[in-house]
C-alpha cells in the first residue's frame, strides 16, 4: 500500500476505519497507521470517533476511529 493508494481509497469512500483499511489493503495495521500518520502530518486526514452503531451497550472496545480525507 502506498500513500497515494490510501488517498484514492479514502477520497472514493469518504471515510474508513483502521479495520476497513487493513482488510482493503491486506496489510499489517502498523503499516496502515504509518501511512495514515504521513497524511495526518500533512493535514489531509482527520480522525473522528463514533460508537459501534449497536444499541446493546456491551461494547467494551470504546469508540471506533474513522479516518476521513480532507480536501
Amino acid at each position: 500500500m502506498t500513500p497515494s493508494e490510501l488517498r484514492t481509497y479514502l477520497r472514493q469512500r469518504g471515510q474508513a476505519s483502521l479495520v476497513d483499511l487493513v482488510a482493503r489493503f491486506d496489510t499489517d495495521p502498523e503499516v496502515v497507521r504509518d501511512v495514515l500518520g504521513y497524511w495526518q502530518r500533512k493535514g489531509r486526514i482527520q480522525e473522528t470517533a463514533a460508537g459501534c452503531g449497536k444499541t446493546c451497550g456491551n461494547c467494551n472496545n470504546g469508540p471506533v476511529v474513522f479516518y476521513q480525507w480532507q480536501e
